[in-house]
């Protein structure tokens, strides 16, 4: 699976100055994305025996079907398939920040590293980059960190994603955010980044390789992003065997109800 690196090229200089070119971030501010998603509940079947004729399930489970998807865009997660092979993005999680006709930018949000972000940029003095670590955001772009920031409003060198979300790859930011003191419930540095050509999501999801489904943004700034994707994959592709919740079997329907919850 090939990933383009021609979406963005980010940088700063350590005078403070930022550098950007063929790519500018005022653009990822797009009309937000939000798509309802309805979780159709089905049964795992651990075990059944027959008694009478009648089924009897001796373990109750209830599952999503890996049907059930969204649209790409931003403020959305993709969710690898337990069935996509690839060193990069297998069990990944990624967090859509940017998709259109041009193609899609995003970061994988669930795998953290040991390296601190002072030991990453060693120019920084504020005592708070030592708290916190760095995220594998994906394999373009590895020279380049970004941030995801929760705020209530934008500064100068942020663009919006969704809702209280914004990315920035602005030196100006960084300096902002550590003498803020913000806490890692509010901000996320990512080494790197995942980009998509034109088109080649829109395949990849043809193919069948991504769940689509609306972001948790507490999640992401959580400190439990390593067991995202398990979280996630277990309800998107349940394991056991599934049956299909159907007028002919009303009693599922009755005791499993169509949820828009995941």
């Amino acid at each position: 699976m090939h990933r383009v690196g021609s979406r963005a090229d980010f940088d700063w200089r350590k005078d403070g100055t930022s550098v950007r070119s063929g790519y500018n971030l005022k653009n990822m501010k797009r009309i937000r994305i939000l798509m309802a998603i309805y979780v159709a509940l089905g049964i795992a079947l651990a075990g059944e025996s027959v008694a009478g004729g009648s089924l009897v399930p001796t373990s109750v489970v209830p599952a999503l079907p890996d049907t059930i998807t969204g649209k790409p865009g931003p403020g959305m997660f993709l969710v690898a398939k337990r069935a996509l092979d690839d060193s990069h993005f297998g069990q990944s999680v990624v967090y859509l920040v940017e998709h259109d006709e041009d193609g899609t930018l995003g970061l994988i949000v669930n795998r953290s590293s040991d390296v601190s972000l002072s030991e990453a940029i060693p120019d920084i003095e504020d005592k708070q980059a030592t708290a916190h670590a760095l995220h594998y955001g994906g394999p373009v772009g590895l020279p380049m960190i970004l941030m995801l920031v929760r705020s209530e409003s934008a500064t100068e060198g942020m663009a919006h994603v969704v809702d209280d979300v914004y990315i920035s790859s602005d030196r100006r930011v960084l300096d902002e955010v550590l003498a803020a003191k913000n806490p890692g419930s509010e901000v996320r540095f990512y080494i790197g980044y995942s980009g998509w050509a034109a088109g080649q999501l829109d395949f990849e999801l043809v193919r069948d390789d991504w769940h689509v489904v609306a972001a948790d943004t507490d999640a992401i700034f959580s400190g439990e992003t390593d067991s995202l994707w398990n979280r996630l994959i277990e309800r998107l592709e349940p394991t056991g065997i599934q049956v299909d919740i159907r007028p002919s079997l009303p009693i599922l329907v009755s005791a499993y109800p169509i949820t828009d919850a995941y």
